[in-house]
C-alpha cells in the first residue's frame, strides 16, 4: 500500500517538454515514414532477430561477438516497416530482460541499438529511425531511474521502507543508490564510439537528481562540446536535438534561452554548409553524395532538428529571440531555413511578424529560380496561411500579405508549386477577404493552368495536355472550397473561370469535384437552368463511369444516391418533351446503375401521368405520340433493372398509366413482357431473378404481381385471334411454375386471387370502366364460349386452391421432434386454416348458390374449425351459408357467378 514515484513521475515543466517531444515525434513519422526498403548491416540483423535455441539477448550478444569482423560490412536490404517492427519488439526484449535480472546484457544490447543512431546510410528513413532508437534507450534510462529510486527508499522503524518525497535532495539519497548511480554513469563512460555515448548518457540524465541537487547544465556543455566531434552533419543534427530535448526537460535551459540558442548556433553552419551549392570541398559534401541525395532532399532529413531548437527558442515571448534566430540565417537567409523556422513559431508570433516573414521569403525569389527552390518556397507560403488560420492576422496586415505573396508567386512558372499556394490561399481569402478578392485569385489559376496547357500542347503537339497529378489534386480541392463556401450552382457555373477549372480535370480528382458538385446541386433542389443542367449531367457521367465491377458496394451506393438527386432535381417546367428527352440522355448515361435506371422509368411514368391530368382522354396526335413514346421508353428501359420484383412492379405501374390512355397494344406488350419476365426469372442462372430474393420473400413479391396483374387483365381486352384468356392461362402458368415456399401459404392465395378475377372477366358488365375502352364484356359479349371458357378457368382454379389449402392443413396433426418443431408445425397449419377461410368466402361471393357449392364451402370451413377459435371461424361459416344457401335457384348450379 506504500507510494512510489518512478521514471514516470515528472515535474510539470518536464510534463510540457514531454508532451511537446511527443507530438514532434508524430510528426517526424508521418513525414519521413515510407514503405520503401533499407540498407542494414548483419549486425542489425543479429541484434533485432533472436537466436535460434537461445536464451535471447545474452545468445544475440555471443553470436555479434562471435562473427564481429566484417558484421558491418555485410548489408542486406529489408522493408521499413520490417525494420520498425524489429525495433519495437527489441524494445520490448530488452525491458524483459532487465525485468529477469539480466541487467548488464540488456545494458550492452541497448548501447548497440544507440550505435544505429551513429551510421546514417539508412538514409531518408534516418529521422524515424531516430524516433525508434531514443524510444528503445529512453526505455533502459526509465528501468535504471527506477532501480536506483527503489535503493534509495528509507526503512522504517516498523520494518518497512518509506518513499522519497517527490522534491527530494540528493543528500537524502542512501549512499548504496548513489554509488549506484554513479557506476551506471561509469559504465556509459566506457562506451568508445561517440554517438552511442552520447546518447545513453543523455537517456540517463534524470538520474543526476540522485548525486546532485543542481540541473545537470555542466553535463549538457560537456556533452555540446563532445557533440562537435560527430563528423557526419546528419548524424549530429540529431544528437544536438536532443541534447536540447534534455537540457529543455531537466531544468539546463535559461529564460532567454541562451543554451538551446548557444547549440542552434554550432548546429547552423553544417546546416548553410549542406545548402551551399558552392561548397563542394566542405566535408559534408562527401556524406550528402554517399547517400545519393540532393542538398535539399539532405537538408529535408535535417529538418525536424532544427524544427525542434527553434521551436524550443519560439516558446519565449521576446520578440528578439525571433530576430537572433533568424539573424543566424544570414543576410539573406535559405529558404529551407525560414521553413523550419516558420514551421517551428507559434500562430501568435506569426501573426505579430506576419509582413516581414513573408518579405524574408519573396527576398530569396530570382527569375531563375530552380523547381526545388520554388517548392521550398511555397512550403513556407503554406505554412504561414495554416498559422493565419489558426489566430486571424492583424485586420490592417489581410490584404498586404495577400499582396506580397502574389507579386511573387504570380511569376512563377512552374505550376505546380504555384496551385499549392494558391489552394491553400483560397481558404484565406474566403475566410478573411472579399469577393473581389477571390475572383482575382481564381481567375489568375486560370490564367496560370491554361498557360501551362498552351505550353505542354505547344511541347507534344501529338498528346492531350493535361496537369501533372498533384496539380490536379490542388485544383479539384481548390474547387471543392469554392463549391462548400457558395453552395449556389448557378451562380457557380456562370463564374468561367470554374467551369474552366472544372473541365480540364481528369482522373481521380474529376470523380471527387463531380461529386462536390453534385452534392452542391442536390442541396439547391430544382435544377432548370440550361447550363446548370449540362454542368451537373457531365458531373453525374463522370461519377457514374468511375464506377465498374471492381467498385465497392459503399461506393455504388453513394454514387447512386447522388446521381438519383440529380434526376429528381431537373425541372422543365412543364416541358414534357425536353424531360423526355433528358430521361433518353440519362438512360444511356447512367446505364450501370440499377438505381437510376428505376427511377428514370418512374420519371416517365410521371410525365404520362401528367399529360392524363391535363387532356384527359383528348388526345391531339402530338399528345397520344408522346404518350406512345413515354410507354416505348418505360418498356426498352424497365428490362435493364436488376431484380425481378422491381422490374414487375415497373411493368404494371406502366400498363396502368398506359391503359387509361387507351394504348391497347402496347399495355398488351407490357403484361405479356411482365409474364414472360417472372417466367423466365426462376433458376439458379437468371441475372436479376427469383434465386437474389429471400425465398420468403420472393414468395410475397409474386403474389403481388399475381394480384396486380390478374387485376388489370379485368379491364384490359382480350387477344381475339389467340383467345380471351391466352395472358390470363400464361398467369396461371407462372403461379404453377414458381418455387413456392413449402411453409408459406402464399401459392394457395395467389390461387384465390384469380378466381374473383375470371369470374368478374364472366359478367355480362364488368365491375369497372375505363373511358374510351372496350373490354371484354364488350368485345365478346354474348358469346357462349367465352362463358364457358371463364368457367371452366374458375373451377380449375377452385380445385387447385381447395387441394393445396387440404393437403397443407394436415400438417398439423404431425408431432414434431421437438417443442419448437411443434410450434412451428401449429404456426403454419394456422395460416393455411386462414386461407382456407379466404377461399370459402371467395367461393361463397364469386360462385352461384347450389347444394354442391354449400357443401364444397362447408367443408373447406370445417378445415379451419379444427386449428381456429370458433370466434373467428363462425362469423364466415355464416356468410357463406348465407350466400350459397339458395333453394330456389332456377340457373345452372355450376355456372360461376359474381357477387357485388
Amino acid at each position: 500500500g506504500r507510494e512510489r514515484r518512478d521514471a514516470t513521475t515528472t515535474t510539470r515543466g518536464e510534463r510540457g517538454v514531454v508532451e511537446r517531444w511527443m507530438a514532434k515525434k508524430r510528426d517526424v513519422h508521418e513525414r519521413h515514414s515510407g514503405r520503401g526498403t533499407i540498407q542494414v548491416s548483419m549486425a542489425f540483423e543479429i541484434i533485432s532477430t533472436k537466436a535460434k535455441g537461445s536464451a535471447g539477448v545474452e545468445a544475440r550478444l555471443a553470436e555479434l561477438e562471435n562473427t564481429a569482423t566484417g558484421a558491418n560490412a555485410q548489408t542486406h536490404r529489408i522493408s521499413q516497416q520490417e525494420y520498425v517492427t524489429r525495433l519495437h519488439r527489441l524494445n520490448e526484449d530488452i525491458a524483459n530482460a532487465w525485468l529477469a535480472e539480466d541487467r548488464v546484457n540488456a545494458l550492452k544490447l541497448c548501447v548497440k541499438v544507440a550505435k544505429l543512431l551513429g551510421d546514417t546510410k539508412v538514409g531518408k528513413f534516418y529521422p524515424v529511425l531516430f524516433v525508434l532508437v531514443t524510444e528503445v534507450i529512453e526505455t533502459v534510462g526509465r528501468l535504471v531511474y527506477d532501480r536506483i529510486l527503489r535503493k534509495s527508499e528509507e526503512s522504517t522503524s516498523e520494518g518497512g521502507t518509506k518513499a522519497l518525497p517527490e522534491d527530494f535532495k540528493a543528500s537524502r539519497v542512501r549512499t548504496v543508490a548513489k554509488n549506484t548511480c554513479r557506476n551506471w554513469f561509469y559504465k556509459i563512460a566506457t562506451i568508445r564510439d561517440i554517438v552511442p555515448r552520447i546518447y545513453m548518457e543523455l537517456a540517463l540524465f534524470k538520474c543526476y537528481r540522485f548525486i546532485q541537487d543542481e540541473p545537470p547544465t555542466v553535463q549538457i556543455r560537456r556533452l555540446m562540446k563532445m557533440s562537435r566531434g560527430v563528423a557526419d552533419p546528419l548524424a549530429a543534427a540529431y544528437v544536438r536535438m536532443y541534447i536540447a530535448k534534455c537540457a529543455l526537460a531537466y531544468g539546463c535551459e535559461t529564460e532567454d534561452s541562451a543554451m538551446t540558442l548557444e547549440i542552434l548556433k554550432e548546429f547552423m553552419p553544417s546546416y548553410v554548409n549542406v545548402l551551399d551549392e558552392t561548397a563542394d570541398e566542405d566535408p559534408a559534401t562527401a556524406y550528402i553524395f554517399r547517400l545519393g541525395l540532393r542538398r535539399t532532399e539532405y537538408s529535408e532529413l535535417m529538418d525536424p532538428a532544427m524544427e525542434w531548437l527553434i521551436e524550443c527558442c519560439a516558446t519565449n515571448p521576446n520578440p528578439s529571440l525571433l530576430h537572433k534566430v533568424l539573424y543566424m540565417g544570414g543576410e539573406t537567409p535559405p529558404v529551407p531555413f525560414l521553413r523550419a523556422v516558420f514551421r517551428s513559431l507559434s500562430p501568435t508570433v506569426v501573426r505579430e511578424n506576419a509582413l516581414k516573414l513573408v518579405a524574408l521569403v519573396g527576398a530569396t525569389s530570382t527569375d531563375e529560380d530552380s523547381l526545388e527552390h520554388r517548392d521550398a518556397m511555397a512550403d513556407c507560403y503554406r505554412t504561414l496561411v495554416d498559422k493565419f488560420d489558426v489566430i486571424a492576422p492583424n485586420e490592417g496586415d489581410r490584404l498586404a500579405i495577400l499582396g506580397d505573396v502574389w507579386r511573387v508567386v504570380q511569376k512563377w512558372t512552374h505550376v505546380e508549386p504555384y496551385l499549392r499556394v494558391a489552394e491553400r490561399f483560397l481558404l484565406y481569402v474566403i475566410k478573411y477577404l472579399a469577393q473581389g478578392e477571390l475572383e482575382t485569385l481564381m481567375k489568375d489559376v486560370a490564367r496560370h493552368v491554361h498557360a501551362h496547357l498552351a505550353q505542354a500542347k505547344e511541347r507534344e503537339p501529338t498528346k492531350s495536355a493535361e496537369l501533372p497529378a498533384e496539380a490536379m489534386r490542388c485544383v479539384e480541392r481548390a474547387l471543392r472550397v469554392v463549391t462548400d463556401q457558395f453552395r449556389d450552382v448557378d451562380y457557380l457555373v456562370s463564374l468561367k473561370w470554374y467551369v474552366y477549372l472544372g473541365e480540364i480535370l481528369g482522373g481521380e480528382a474529376k470523380v471527387k469535384f463531380s461529386a462536390a458538385l453534385l452534392k452542391c446541386g442536390s442541396s439547391a433542389g430544382s435544377i432548370s437552368d440550361p447550363m446548370c443542367l449540362h454542368t451537373l449531367l457531365e458531373a453525374a457521367r463522370t461519377v457514374h463511369d468511375d464506377i465498374d465491377g471492381m467498385s465497392s458496394e459503399e461506393s455504388r451506393a453513394e454514387a447512386e444516391s447522388l446521381v438519383v438527386d440529380f434526376i429528381n432535381n431537373v425541372s422543365f417546367a412543364g416541358d414534357f418533351e425536353a424531360h423526355l428527352n433528358f430521361l433518353v440522355t440519362a438512360r444511356s448515361a447512367f446505364a450501370n446503375l440499377d438505381m437510376a435506371q428505376e427511377i428514370l422509368v418512374y420519371h416517365a411514368i410521371s410525365l404520362m401521368t401528367s399529360v392524363y391530368e391535363r387532356v384527359g382522354v383528348e388526345h391531339t396526335n402530338k399528345t397520344k405520340a408522346f404518350v406512345n413514346a413515354c410507354t416505348a421508353y418505360c418498356q426498352i428501359t424497365i428490362p435493364s433493372v436488376r431484380g425481378v420484383n422491381v422490374r414487375l412492379q415497373l411493368f404494371m405501374l406502366t400498363a396502368q398509366a398506359a391503359i387509361v390512355h387507351g394504348l391497347i397494344q402496347q399495355v398488351d406488350g407490357l403484361i405479356r413482357s411482365a409474364v414472360t419476365d417472372a417466367q423466365e426469372s426462376g433458376g439458379e442462372t437468371a441475372v436479376g431473378g427469383w434465386i437474389d430474393l429471400p425465398t420468403d420473400r420472393a414468395g410475397a413479391e409474386m403474389l403481388d404481381f399475381v394480384r396486380r396483374c390478374s387485376a388489370l387483365l379485368v379491364v384490359q381486352p382480350g387477344n381475339l385471334e389467340k383467345g380471351a384468356f391466352l395472358v390470363f392461362r400464361g398467369l396461371m402458368k407462372v403461379v404453377e411454375d414458381f418455387d413456392w415456399e413449402p411453409s408459406s401459404a402464399d401459392e394457395v392465395r395467389a390461387y384465390v386471387s384469380l378466381i374473383p378475377m375470371i369470374t368478374a372477366m364472366a359478367q355480362e358488365t364488368i365491375p369497372f370502366k375505363i373511358d374510351g375502352l372496350q373490354s371484354n364484356d364488350v368485345l365478346f359479349a354474348g358469346e357462349e364460349a367465352y362463358v364457358e371458357e371463364a368457367t371452366e378457368l374458375a373451377h380449375e382454379l377452385i380445385q387447385r386452391a381447395t387441394d393445396l389449402a387440404g393437403n397443407e392443413s394436415s400438417l398439423a396433426d404431425d408431432d414434431g421432434e421437438d417443442d419448437q418443431a411443434e410450434t412451428t408445425h401449429k404456426s403454419r397449419a394456422r395460416e393455411f386454416a386462414r386461407v382456407n377461410l379466404e377461399l370459402a368466402e371467395v367461393i361463397a361471393m364469386t360462385c352461384k348458390p347450389s347444394p354442391e357449392m354449400l357443401a364444397l364451402a362447408a367443408g373447406v370451413v370445417d378445415r379451419a374449425r379444427r386449428l381456429l377459435p370458433p370466434d373467428v371461424v363462425d362469423p364466415v361459416a355464416a356468410y357463406v351459408h348465407q350466400l350459397l344457401d339458395d333453394a330456389s335457384m332456377d340457373v345452372d348450379v355450376d355456372a360461376p357467378r359474381a357477387r357485388e
